[in-house]
């Protein structure tokens, strides 16, 4: 057995180079029995797949030397492959890996440490959560609803999928820690390159395995890390977790990163808090007919604008839908507009006079052979212009139909390294530029920003995927920047933008509600990166398929204080009667059915101008803290279809602002009174309205929150 021990950790490895324990303060955090150390795959001339483990290896040797074991596995699959790992530790609770691959092969992956932690989740009687950097923050009590959802594990591969876990793409950073009554474990790659991963767990027959998979995207079989994985102990709950990433981050954080405060490029309505709304002109849903609706032509939309920034007290940015006068959501063209250039910009000019902005919905790096909705069929220019070339293609250099938004288009997905994508969407960001435009989510069906995978050995790159995806993006992603000329455009994608692409797209279509499949949303994406961009609450996709709103008829209220303590725009989605929605792609718009209206817009009202006045320094480019522990006095029960889920009826986060002074905001977004306890608070201001005006000192740690309304602490120190 080899040992690495300090006042934090005692790591054992056993003779075969595999875990055997990871003891800290409180016992073992690691299941009794372990996985293989490490997975490698390699595609042969054929783009077969050719993947080895430990137990492949001739022959096992492991070297003890100065607070570091290096372990060589040699000759595996007799194919002169050989893999080694090390681990090395210092005075802190980390561990740090590294790896390295020898082959005649080339190398698609290497998955390395695996490490796999007891199955003691709320469905098996255990007190376990695992926290993901999934869909801007997923907390994991219970695994048998993941598996029971959409978003339950998949092995990546081509054609690829937004659903696979993969980082960049709907994991936004490359890390995970799970926290128990023995303590928390913390597993992440601190990568300043950002090569693409496989962020993932899933359930085996010996507990959880944590699965951290770097494609590194190199040309043959021979690779090394130059980024550390870090393997780590902790204590506290999920915040203690992310905060180790975030330590890591804030001091690793890309040069072209600027924190909101500092970016001179950011338009001025950024800071204004408007509120979203969002609607389609055809149609009702993703799939329906695609006529126009009442809301067409543009213009038939003002009256109601004017009535919700009223009722709102706000700037109102209306985003629209199915306006493309290609297709909806028909990538990689948009223009001109439904109906043409001349109406919308019309509808812009109006909309600007009145002080109110406009932003639309694009798509992103896919390729539309004909849309299963309208007409439209690019089928001839793919043949004319030989397109399949700068097609992502499978590892047998075949093109198959994408996977991505079949019902809605069929088509392929574009490799980003090809001048063509570049050159079609700076041309279709430069015609909206030049209308005045102020926002387009241009990246949509991309989440995150993610490019797909692509195995073509024609395109100058790696042939599997790897670090030149990124780069590729930030490239073609900076062009359209370029593009856009003086014009201050904003640029955003569905999904948070991944860390990789947080300085081109600051301001994306948050889809934390699709969480609520798989868990319970928490705000992490703001706990890392709120300094630096501002979200919105986005269009709830799949939010009242996922939440059950004739049980939970409170959801939207919910949501909308979630996303406010998240330190997220509010975004509302209407029909075209006028009518709030529980989410886009509802089909059931009948009178009982529907959301009630007047509470959401109330709770709006109520809490919109805390981001405008005084709470503005913490809410708009404050930096998260861990909160000061809280206990509401009512929690409810969110119906959702993988089963209910307990939330707070009173929703708290907190800030430090650049002055250095700390908030923490408390909603309650329920139309009852609620009262409220927080350790710690005695001696602190209460401030009641947004102005900052009604304030007291706090002589106890219990206070009351008026229905549908916000208060805020200043913290003592």
């Amino acid at each position: 057995m080899y040992i690495l021990e300090n006042k934090y950790y005692k790591l054992s490895v056993g003779d075969n180079g595999r875990i055997h324990s990871l003891t800290a303060k409180n016992g073992d955090l690691l299941a009794k029995k372990q996985c293989s150390i490490f997975s490698v795959q390699f595609r042969n001339e054929n783009g077969e797949k050719i993947a080895f483990c430990d137990t492949d290896a001739e022959k096992i040797s492991i070297s003890d030397k100065e607070n570091k074991l290096t372990m060589k596995f040699s000759n595996l699959g007799n194919t002169g492959t050989d893999v080694v790992l090390s681990v090395s530790g210092n005075e802190s609770a980390n561990l740090v890996w590294k790896s390295s691959v020898k082959s005649d092969l080339q190398l698609e992956w290497i998955d390395f440490p695996s490490v796999t932690v007891p199955d003691t989740f709320e469905d098996n009687g255990g007190d376990s959560k695992l926290l993901w950097p999934f869909n801007e923050g997923a907390l994991i009590t219970d695994v048998t609803r993941r598996e029971k959802s959409t978003f339950r594990f998949r092995e990546p591969e081509y054609p690829s999928l937004g659903l696979y876990a993969m980082c960049p793409g709907m994991v936004f950073a490359p890390f995970m820690a799970v926290t128990s009554g023995k303590g928390g474990l913390y597993l992440g790659a601190h990568d300043t390159e950002y090569m693409p991963r496989n962020v993932d767990f899933l359930r085996t027959d010996n507990g959880i395995l944590l699965r951290m998979r770097t494609y590194p995207g190199v040309f043959g079989g021979n690779y090394t890390t130059e980024f550390d994985t870090v393997l780590s102990v902790f204590e506290g709950d999920w915040y203690n977790g992310a905060e180790i990433y975030r330590d890591w981050f804030d001091k690793n954080k890309p040069l072209r990163l600027i924190k909101i405060s500092e970016n001179k490029n950011l338009p001025e309505w950024y800071s204004q808090s408007p509120i979203v709304i969002t609607y389609c002109i055809r149609g009702h849903h993703d799939t329906d007919v695609m006529e126009p609706n009442k809301l067409f032509p543009y213009t038939n939309a003002l009256p109601l604008v004017d009535e919700m920034a009223k009722k709102l007290n706000s700037k109102i940015m209306v985003l629209l839908m199915h306006w493309e006068g290609t297709a909806p959501w028909a990538p990689p063209y948009v223009w001109p507009p439904y109906g043409g250039e001349k109406a919308l910009k019309d509808f812009i000019e109006v909309l600007h006079k009145s002080g109110n902005l406009l932003g639309v919905y694009c798509s992103g790096f896919g390729w539309t052979q004909k849309s299963n909705v309208s007409e439209y069929s690019r089928e001839d220019q793919f043949e004319k212009d030989n397109l399949s070339r700068v097609m992502c293609l499978s590892p047998e250099g075949d093109l198959p139909l994408s996977k991505i938004c079949r019902a809605q288009r069929s088509g392929y997905d574009i490799c980003p390294s090809q001048k063509f994508l570049t050159d079609v969407l700076t041309h279709e960001v430069e015609q909206m530029s030049a209308l005045g435009i102020d926002y387009a989510q241009m990246l949509d069906q991309n989440h995150g920003g993610t490019p797909y995978m692509c195995y073509s050995k024609e395109h100058g790159h790696p042939p599997v995927p790897g670090k030149w995806q990124n780069d590729a993006t930030v490239a073609l992603l900076q062009a359209i920047h370029k593009a856009k000329g003086d014009s201050k455009l904003l640029i955003g994608c569905e999904s948070s933008a991944a860390e990789a692409f947080i300085p081109e797209l600051l301001f994306s279509d948050n889809r934390y509600e699709l969480n609520f499949e798989c868990g319970n949303a928490v705000p992490l994406y703001s706990y890392l990166y709120h300094e630096y961009l501002n979200n919105f609450m986005g269009n709830q996709v799949n939010g009242e398929y996922i939440i059950n709103c004739r049980k939970s008829r409170d959801s939207l209220l919910y949501r909308l204080g979630y996303s406010f303590v998240a330190g997220d725009f509010f975004t509302f989605v209407i029909n075209d009667e006028g009518k709030l929605q529980w989410a886009w792609g509802q089909k059931d718009f009948s009178e009982e059915y529907m959301p009630d209206g007047n509470s959401a817009i109330d709770l709006a009202a109520n809490l919109n101008p805390w981001r405008t006045h005084f709470a503005k320094k913490y809410l708009h480019n404050g930096k998260m803290l861990k909160p000061m522990e809280t206990t509401p006095e009512c929690y409810e029960k969110l119906a959702t279809i993988t089963g209910d889920i307990s939330i707070p009826c009173v929703l708290t986060a907190c800030y430090r602002a650049e002055d250095d002074s700390v908030a923490q905001i408390f909603v309650n977004w329920t139309e009852r009174t609620q009262k409220c306890r927080v350790k710690g608070v005695i001696g602190s201001t209460l401030v009641t309205d947004p102005a900052g005006v009604e304030s007291c000192k706090l002589e106890n740690e219990n206070f009351e929150i008026k229905p549908l309304s916000a208060v805020l602490i200043l913290r003592n120190g």
